[in-house]
């Protein structure tokens, strides 16, 4: 068997940036409950594309560097960004053969998981937030998924990523 080469490392780090840098822009007070959840979304769609490579030690760095920047208990989004991307990893073929609008039903459904755990553990820690418009995000994070799956899609192709 030939190794395949891993080629546009740098299109999935630039991207994840991207997503971390939008998770953290300021947003008026009103807005505050409509923010997607740019990173669990980013990288959800490099687990489905490219389960081979992007898997749980890249879902506890990037979820460690999010803990770092969003100033959260050390772990809690790398803990639920590992859960997430073994879900992801074990059905990722479903998913892929799904249309695009069941696949963005698919991700608000793993959106509420990832927000109930965070939930969870925040509120474990001691730190809880939580009102109705908490769970607004899920909602907005299946709007989103086809859009960003076609971006992202096209990003891929075009720098053949691999």
């Amino acid at each position: 068997m030939q190794n395949k080469q891993k080629r546009g490392s740098w299109v999935i780090i630039l991207s994840l940036l991207i997503a971390l840098i939008l998770s953290v822009i300021p947003l008026p007070e009103s807005w505050q409950p409509y923010r997607p959840d740019w990173v669990f979304l980013v990288f959800s769609y490099w687990v489905v594309a490219l389960p081979h490579r992007i898997g749980l030690l890249w879902a506890f760095v990037w979820g460690l560097i999010f803990d770092g920047l969003l100033g959260s208990t050390l772990g809690l989004h790398s803990f639920t960004f590992c859960i997430v991307a073994f879900i992801l990893q074990l059905s990722y073929l479903r998913i892929r053969l799904y249309p695009i609008w069941k696949q963005a039903l698919t991700m608000g459904g793993l959106s509420l998981l990832y927000l109930a755990l965070v939930l969870w553990l925040s509120r474990i820690t001691g730190s809880p937030e939580s009102s109705f418009d908490y769970w607004l995000s899920a909602g907005i994070n299946a709007l989103l998924w086809p859009w960003l799956f076609i971006l992202l899609r096209d990003i891929r192709r075009y720098f053949k990523v691999a």
